[in-house]
């Protein structure tokens, strides 16, 4: 790979970050992919753009920059590339953002067209449910005022739609996208958007709202249905002419396969006029959505991920040999440099992040001392994620505080695990919560109403145990681990990495998944008691769950809830009135509901019964039916729905 464009020879130390790789170099930023440390030798994967040289002194591209890394951080939503950090660092700006390992949507249509290939028409719907969903969030994303932001991403369009190999759609680059609030305004008469992917106002220099979008939308899906550019031209005037007509031609003449129906959602998302299009990118996403369950078609991400790892099996065998070789830097090099002071002590330093951990290891400092790390500000070392698993030896809560009370407790049979959690999580409690029932005990610690840590004794869900479960180990390697655990730290996953039995990447995604599981677990239990205790915090390690409170709530009850428990209670129910509630703590978008829950929920305003609602079923009565029960009584336990008479 060339590096002359800027000088930059990697792997190279950019503040806390490693960049490691150069995945692309536009004309205004470089993109790098990157490493970020964690605690006991711990790697993230980021990516990391960064201004190039000669830009960053123009104000409006900076404002631009910053604007994209406000505008991103405030949507949080799994379709939506999510922004880690914003920076300045060496006199460049830069944003830390969600690494997606995978390609982007304009690289598989482009190695299709060379296969002669065309995408399949249930993957064509499924990667553009999926973006739609997150476009969605941004067009309807309020303050924290609770006021509209009106956003418009101004530049949708097949390179800003990444596809994970896991089977996942998520919408990046909001760059230049224009919200009502923004502190940069783009200047008048400034034409933004990639060329081809523009709508009807956007060239005319009209106002702009979620309708562009969708227009731009629409080119999208038109191209991945018949495998072609939709607007090209000698010359860009011819473009933006085509564009400013709308003038589309019929996909039939590429792909004669499509139904009418199909044709009649592209081409109304390709209207001229915006009010003559969808009015929103759910209406159209929904649309697309019935498209398919009025076929009997179901597309998940496994499907779309298959596809992808067939399609591009040879860029993957290439990452795994680079891998393997070792041509990608270990993220140990060139680790940063500490300085630390204690109350009233002058700062020492530099230090090595081993030097640091012993000290506080061993008594040298207390949780009190702050630490400068290489290129930040000074911050309580708790704030270090690396150094603050040192401090979980202090006493803990219930050590500290033997006679502390419970804020809460009861029978679990008298509170569903919904409920409790939902509760928790609109308080924004920080605190333990303290679950037993015969022979079993776990302490899930909430902060700001997120579980962020789950203690359990039970031997299945201990570290290793959970890894043999899996598969990820063997038996052997396990009890080599155990019996060489003493001379690293005393922590198993420590040990596994330093006898290379496991990558730190992996360590960490292992680390995550098992507290994950920990927690959902609950959710099976219907006897034991519950205690929570109010501001008792976990000083260890803590693997971020990637998910919010109420995400978790609906996989807890789309994983562990019973349909025969489901069917026992709403028995009575069957005919009562359910009405929609107002819910001003969560929206729909927080529960990352599927397609088919999603369209349980747009149903029950129509339907008004549970019996009606489960009429509904088509070809996967089945599954629509546990839906339906499961959206039920998930709503109704985040009072979002009521039973009238």
């Amino acid at each position: 790979m060339k590096q002359e464009q800027t000088g930059t020879q990697l792997p190279s130390k950019f503040g806390k970050y490693l960049l490691v790789d150069r995945i692309a170099t536009g004309g205004m930023a470089e993109i790098f992919k990157a490493k970020s440390y964690g605690v006991s030798g711990f790697e993230k994967t980021i990516v990391i753009k960064r201004v190039l040289p000669n830009y960053s002194d123009d104000r409006d591209f900076i404002d631009m920059l910053i604007d994209e890394a406000k505008i991103c951080a405030g949507l949080q939503h799994a379709n939506i590339v999510q922004i880690f950090d914003l920076g300045r660092l060496q006199g460049r700006y830069y944003i830390a953002m969600e690494y997606v390992h995978g390609v982007d949507l304009a690289a598989v249509l482009s190695r299709l067209r060379k296969a002669r290939r065309r995408l399949p028409l249930e993957l064509c719907c499924f990667i553009m449910i999926e973006a739609l969903a997150g476009l969605d969030h941004a067009h309807r994303a309020v303050s924290s005022e609770g006021e509209p932001l009106n956003i418009v991403h101004r530049d949708f369009n097949p390179s800003n739609i990444l596809l994970s190999y896991q089977g996942e759609v998520k919408v990046a680059d909001f760059g230049i996208a224009r919200a009502a609030r923004r502190t940069s305004k783009t200047m008048a008469g400034g034409l933004k958007g990639k060329m081809g992917y523009l709508s009807p106002e956007q060239v005319a220099d009209l106002p702009l709202d979620g309708r562009s979008d969708i227009f731009t939308a629409g080119i999208t899906l038109w191209e991945m249905l018949t495998c072609r550019r939709l607007y090209s031209g000698k010359t860009e005037l011819d473009v933006l002419l085509k564009i400013r007509d709308a003038k589309v031609p019929d996909p039939r003449k590429w792909a004669p396969e499509l139904d009418a129906d199909m044709l009649g959602i592209v081409m109304r998302a390709l209207r001229k006029r915006p009010e003559d299009r969808y009015g929103s990118a759910r209406e159209f996403r929904e649309t697309l959505d019935d498209y398919l369950f009025d076929r009997g078609v179901k597309v998940s991400p496994g499907h779309l991920e298959g596809y992808l790892k067939k399609l591009f099996a040879d860029r993957l065998e290439e990452d795994r040999q680079r891998v393997k070789t070792g041509r990608v830097a270990s993220t140990q090099a060139q680790p940063p440099k500490y300085w630390v002071r204690g109350t009233g002590q002058r700062p020492r330093g530099p230090l090595e992040l081993q030097e640091l951990s012993d000290l506080l290891a061993g008594g040298g400092l207390d949780a009190t001392a702050e630490v400068l790390r290489e290129g930040e500000s000074w911050r309580p070392v708790r704030e270090i994620p690396e150094l603050a698993v040192h401090l979980s030896r202090l006493p803990s809560a219930e050590e500290s505080d033997p006679q502390a009370v419970a804020t809460y407790q009861g029978l679990i049979a008298e509170v569903s695990f919904p409920k409790l959690f939902y509760r928790l999580a609109i308080a924004k409690e920080d605190g333990r919560l303290v679950l037993a029932r015969t022979g079993v005990k776990k302490e899930i610690y909430f902060r700001q109403g997120m579980p962020e840590f789950v203690k359990s004794n039970q031997k299945q869900e201990m570290l290793g145990e959970y890894l043999v479960e899996r598969g990820v180990i063997t038996a052997e390697q396990r009890d080599q681990a155990v019996s060489a655990m003493k001379g690293f730290s005393g922590r198993l996953g420590d040990t596994l990495i330093q006898l290379g039995i496991l990558q730190p990447h992996e360590m960490f995604e292992h680390l995550q998944s098992q507290v994950r599981e920990k927690l959902l677990e609950v959710f099976s239990w219907n006897s034991g008691t519950y205690r929570f205790f109010s501001g008792q915090y976990y000083q260890g390690e803590v693997m971020p769950l990637k998910v919010g409170s109420y995400a978790l709530i609906a996989e807890g009850v789309r994983r562990y809830t019973s349909l025969e428990m489901l069917r026992a209670r709403y028995r009575p129910h069957m005919d009562r009135t359910m009405e929609r509630v107002h819910n001003p703590y969560l929206n729909l978008n927080q529960l990352r509901l599927t397609s088919r829950e999603q369209r349980v929920v747009d149903s029950i305003e129509e339907q008004r019964t549970l019996r009606r609602l489960l009429a509904l079923g088509g070809s996967d009565r089945q599954e629509f039916t546990q839906s339906v029960y499961q959206v039920v009584f998930l709503l109704e336990e985040l009072e979002m729905i009521n039973f009238g008479g």
